[in-house]
């Protein structure tokens, strides 16, 4: 029947409409819907960027092989000399070089001076939490690693938290300078440990800053003692 008929032309039956193309229209909406949640929702979009920056290309280093040159000095000089007498004969000289070494007097061996052992301005900073070998799980867990203070902090002077941990077995390093008496961990640290490997070690330590590094970062002296230290698994 063409489309704009109400009424049946040939048995005068009114005509009803099918909503069969409108329902199939719903449950493509509603698959669009379930598809886009499953996407943003479901797939770790920031694992996959950075084990996608972790993938390095080899490098091959071409080693040049020297030339050696090789030298030769003559040992000796031999000058003939005609003497004038009846019976001309030859004689050998033998001529030895000028710069001959010196011996020179032997010299008194210092002996070496005691070292004193370094006298700090802090004692070493005494951990709180996590405790020792405590275990995490998840991408998801919060890691907080906090200590007591140690007094007032010049301006100069901050708390050193270093972070150690392993990726197929190459050590790698983290942390952060700060004022405050605690650091939580970076959740993308758990992605760039090894598999096998979920140790992570800690430690803290009063530094004072004397320069700055060219990438931005702070060099410094030591001004408490290396403390505790304690590892923590992050699975």
């Amino acid at each position: 029947m063409p489309s704009g008929l109400n009424v049946c032309p040939s048995c005068g039956e009114p005509l009803k409409r099918s909503w069969r193309p409108l329902l199939l229209t719903l449950i493509v909406l509603v698959g669009l819907v379930m598809a886009a949640h499953l996407l943003l929702n479901c797939v770790p979009w920031d694992e996959l960027r950075i084990l996608k920056e972790r993938v390095k290309l080899p490098q091959v280093a071409f080693l040049t092989t020297p030339t050696v040159t090789p030298t030769f000095t003559p040992d000796r000089t031999l000058t003939f000399i005609l003497t004038p007498s009846p019976t001309p004969t030859l004689t050998e000289v033998l001529l030895l070089p000028t710069d001959m070494p010196t011996a020179l007097p032997p010299t008194a061996t210092q002996a070496p001076k005691p070292t004193s052992t370094p006298t700090f301005s802090f004692p070493a900073p005494h951990l709180l939490a996590p405790e020792d070998r405590a275990e995490f799980r998840g991408g998801g867990a919060r890691i907080e690693l906090s200590w007591e203070p140690v007094g007032t902090l010049s301006e100069d002077e901050w708390y050193a938290v270093s972070l150690r941990f392993t990726a197929d077995g190459i050590g790698h390093y983290s942390g952060t300078w700060t004022k405050e008496k605690s650091w939580r961990v970076p959740r993308d640290l758990r992605v760039q440990a090894g598999h096998a490997e979920r140790a992570f070690q800690w430690d803290v330590t009063v530094m004072r800053q004397t320069d700055t590094k060219p990438g931005g970062g702070r060099k410094g002296v030591p001004q408490s003692a290396l403390g505790e230290t304690r590892t923590f698994m992050w699975y």
